[in-house]
């Protein structure tokens, strides 16, 4: 993935979270933060993409949704717009290759 490409991962998650915190009646940027032991400013930057999160976060910010994490995964997709191609490394184990795979492709 090019940084564009991670930005604009970036960019999706956060309209994810944003989207899956305005559906729940009252909770806020600050209530989500402290569900989550992070500060308003950071869950705002989160939402616009500016602040990436760590795998521990992306968990415990599914929970105070309460949502399935996959939920906030944004779909991967190349420039033509068809799903990519996850890229591991030369030799990993053909069962490993295709759970990745599913992963991006859900």
């Amino acid at each position: 993935m090019t940084d564009g490409a991670f930005d604009s991962l970036y960019q999706a998650f956060g309209k994810l979270v944003r989207k899956h915190r305005e559906r729940l009646d009252g909770m806020t940027q600050e209530k989500l933060g402290r569900l989550v032991g992070l500060s308003r400013t950071s869950i705002t930057n989160i939402e616009k993409g500016r602040q990436h999160v760590s795998l521990h976060q992306l968990f415990a910010i599914a929970e105070a949704l309460e949502i399935a994490p996959k939920l906030l995964l944004p779909a991967v997709k190349d420039a033509a717009g068809a799903r990519a191609k996850v890229k591991l490394p030369p030799g990993t184990d053909q069962k490993i290759a295709a759970w990745a795979q599913k992963l991006v492709g859900e």
